[in-house]
């Protein structure tokens, strides 16, 4: 008889854990239905509540994106540089510190770079080719088209340091440098942009470059947009014809073999250091390398990621504030609601959970609807500034991730308040 008694506990025990399991989840499920109730009812202040999240989100989405987009630009445009290439450019070199900063000059300016450097350069053992650069801009037009281009004097090494191929045409001669005859060639880019709309061959037209008239001789192959954007002639032809300067932008050296980089950056310091008659005060001219360029960009790079991903923090952190504050209203406007699910047989903990899935679906939807402007504003930007859109789900699923972790973390202070009112004193509230 004692041995039946002993043995009903432990089948009622056995019995009763998976109602208990299944009346939770259904408790749980009831909580999540009443907190997507609550926010449609006062569906323009969640909407509000939002406002911060969906922007946090929506500049991390774009951050990232022009990130990506940057970062995948300067590698294309690295490979394009070439590996094996030097640049000299004039004055002094900038302060890095990790910060990063523009390298390239667009004119003359306080250059002290000029021909006779270029013609000692090519005397140095491991160097094979150089060529000075001189650019500008100048408003390019052909009857009714037109545009503003970048401008570049080289001379005719620089399509052999460069690997530069052309569509149609041919690289400007030697007696062309020499004469600097008024011939230019097109990146792919500029001749679309003139030509295209009238279904003309740009080869053998002539242009008009600052009120300059230029025969066009070849089209170059689209390459990187830092070629396909522009348009080369002579050194001499910009020098005499658009600028009226002696002076180069940079110097570009190709080099033997990329092992002897170092090297030929080490000599080219002292040659010139020589030449500009430089002795114990600062050089007014550095030597780039090709990884000190990707460096250098991908500094800039991530300095402007950083500082954009600072400013989604700050304002995730306004609307986290804001999802946290609202809450506390909403507790303050349904104490009487709270009194009575208390009174009825709800637990703290049901009340708790309500409040904070209220908070949470505000921080998450937040976070969909930033995404999905984060993306398309992102997608425009990139796009516009002729970068590729590169998309990254595990950012995005990193922030949809932080935009409920702040549901959580601002909602958590108002759900316990809620959970902790006295049934008594909330339905005595009018």
């Amino acid at each position: 008889m004692s041995t039946g008694t002993k043995a009903r506990p432990s089948r009622t025990i056995a019995a009763v854990q998976p109602d208990w399991q299944i009346q939770r989840g259904l408790l749980l499920k009831a909580s999540s239905k009443a907190a997507i109730k609550a926010l449609m009812v006062n569906g323009t202040r969640s909407f509000l509540t939002m406002l911060g999240v969906i922007i946090a989100v929506a500049a991390v989405i774009i951050t990232v994106t022009q990130a990506e987009g940057t970062s995948s630009s300067i590698n294309q445009r690295f490979a394009s540089l070439g590996s094996d290439i030097l640049t000299i450019q004039p004055g002094a070199p900038p302060n890095l510190n990790g910060k990063g900063g523009l390298t390239f000059r667009i004119g003359g300016g306080d250059s002290t770079l000029t021909l006779t450097d270029v013609t000692a350069l090519t005397t140095l053992a491991h160097v094979v080719q150089a060529s000075p650069i001189l650019q500008t801009n100048g408003h390019t037009s052909y009857q009714s088209q037109n545009g503003d281009f970048q401008v570049t004097g080289v001379s005719t090494d620089y399509q052999t340091i460069h690997s530069l191929t052309l569509t149609e045409g041919s690289w400007f001669s030697t007696q062309d440098e020499e004469t600097g005859a008024a011939k230019v060639v097109l990146g792919s880019v500029v001749a679309q942009s003139l030509f295209s709309a009238l279904n003309v061959d740009p080869v053998g037209q002539m242009i008009r470059i600052g009120g300059v008239r230029f025969e066009v001789v070849g089209v170059l192959a689209a390459a990187d947009f830092l070629f396909d954007q522009s348009i080369y002639t002579s050194f001499k032809a910009v020098q005499v014809r658009l600028t009226n300067t002696n002076k180069a932008s940079q110097i570009e050296v190709l080099v033997d073999d990329v092992n002897n980089l170092d090297l030929v950056q080490q000599e080219i310091t002292s040659l010139l250091e020589q030449r500009h008659r430089i002795k114990n005060s600062k050089d007014d001219f550095w030597v780039q390398s090709p990884s000190q360029f990707a460096q250098s960009q991908q500094a800039s790079a991530s300095s402007l990621a950083a500082l954009l991903i600072g400013i989604a923090a700050v304002a995730l952190t306004v609307g986290g504030i804001g999802i946290m504050n609202i809450m506390l209203v909403s507790v303050t406007e349904r104490t009487r609601e709270i009194g009575i699910r208390l009174a009825t047989g709800a637990r703290p903990g049901d009340i708790r959970n309500q409040f904070l899935i209220e908070a949470v679906v505000l921080s998450v939807l937040g976070g969909l609807i930033g995404v999905f402007f984060g993306l398309f504003t992102g997608f425009e930007i990139v796009t516009n500034s002729q970068l590729p859109f590169i998309l990254d789900p595990g950012a995005i699923l990193l922030a949809i991730g932080v935009a409920g972790l702040t549901g959580v973390i601002f909602g958590f202070y108002p759900a316990m308040r809620a959970s902790q009112l006295d049934p008594v004193v909330a339905l005595q509230t009018v």
